[in-house]
């Protein structure tokens, strides 16, 4: 994510004209914001920050709908397929957006070019955990006992696909250790999972793998980025640690079916990136253990396009496949 944010101001300054220009005709009825996993969860709880934020701001509601299944796909597909008149959005997880193409061999739609982007609203850095049961007490002890223990370790993660499964890979590949992965169907499951020591470590979400460490079941030793996370200022980075090109970010996005107005996405892109500085917006994203972003659309889409080239080489150099 390094880089990215010292452009933004110059660029919603860009775009203000027009989208408060067409911000005078759009939205004239209520606009609805797809998200693809079950009510309650991470995608469905920052859709509704989103929502909350563009009906106040845009004067029209925004309704979150779930459509879910398949990892998101049937929600992409639904909105692939929607009418692109910026009325039907898709609040994406990293992965809908960037490995379920490769993932997924008879996807009915492809992300890289069915899809608008307008922003992705916020990103997170993502904490390596151990069990506690596990004789190690930091990275470096950590990756020793990997080594000297080839095939005696099990990794998890909330899904096969997912951005902590495939950081767990990638740290695999770099460090050259062997661990068995075992998906779970979400970040508590797996943080369950690893308190009843079915696996001895993976990556996570910081919220869960602070719980983790509350509940006296979780060690954390390190961070993906290049810049220690504010909500885990004690936690090193995995780059400070030696390991190169390290900024494993995930990331949720809205777009929108490919081809629509540019005035109703920079209506859009601008107005939620004007949200994406309230302090209430931004607190209810770090309760997540989110930080807030707001990249340009079209800077957006060539995120979106360096991403899926580098983690499709991980998911195939991994031989992940989809049961």
């Amino acid at each position: 994510m390094r880089g990215i944010r010292s452009g933004l101001a110059a660029a919603a300054v860009l775009v203000l004209a027009a989208g408060t220009a067409h911000a005078q005709t759009y939205p004239s009825k209520p606009v609805h914001l797809i998200n693809g996993f079950q009510p309650g969860g991470p995608t469905d709880v920052i859709g509704r920050i989103v929502a909350d934020w563009l009906t106040k701001a845009m004067g029209q509601a925004f309704i979150v709908d779930a459509k879910p299944g398949a990892a998101g796909n049937i929600a992409g597909e639904y909105v692939a397929g929607s009418a692109p008149d910026g009325y039907t959005l898709y609040l994406a997880a990293w992965s809908a957006l960037i490995v379920n193409k490769v993932l997924y061999k008879n996807l009915a739609y492809d992300p890289d070019t069915a899809l608008t982007p307008i922003t992705i609203v916020a990103y997170n850095q993502l904490p390596l955990v151990v069990s506690v049961k596990l004789p190690v007490v930091n990275f470096a002890e950590f990756i020793g006992y990997a080594k000297a223990h080839p095939g005696k370790l099990n990794h998890g993660s909330p899904g096969i696909g997912s951005q902590p499964h495939l950081a767990d890979e990638l740290l695999k590949q770099r460090l050259g250790f062997q661990s068995e992965h075992v998906p779970y169907r979400g970040s508590a499951p797996f943080s369950q999972g690893l308190a009843r020591g079915e696996v001895q470590w993976g990556f996570d979400a910081a919220n869960t793998a602070l719980a983790g460490v509350s509940a006296g079941t979780a060690r954390i030793l390190a961070i993906t980025g290049t810049k220690r996370d504010p909500i885990l200022p004690d936690v090193p980075t995995i780059a400070e640690l030696g390991v190169d090109d390290s900024d494993w970010a995930g990331y949720f996005s809205l777009v929108g079916p490919a081809g629509m107005p540019r005035g109703v996405v920079d209506a859009l892109f601008y107005t939620l990136w004007r949200g994406l500085k309230d302090p209430e917006v931004v607190q209810r994203l770090r309760n997540l253990g989110l930080h807030p972003m707001g990249t340009p659309p079209d800077e957006s889409g060539r995120i979106f396009a360096r991403d899926r080239a580098n983690w499709a080489k991980v998911v195939r150099n991994s031989n992940i496949k989809v049961e």
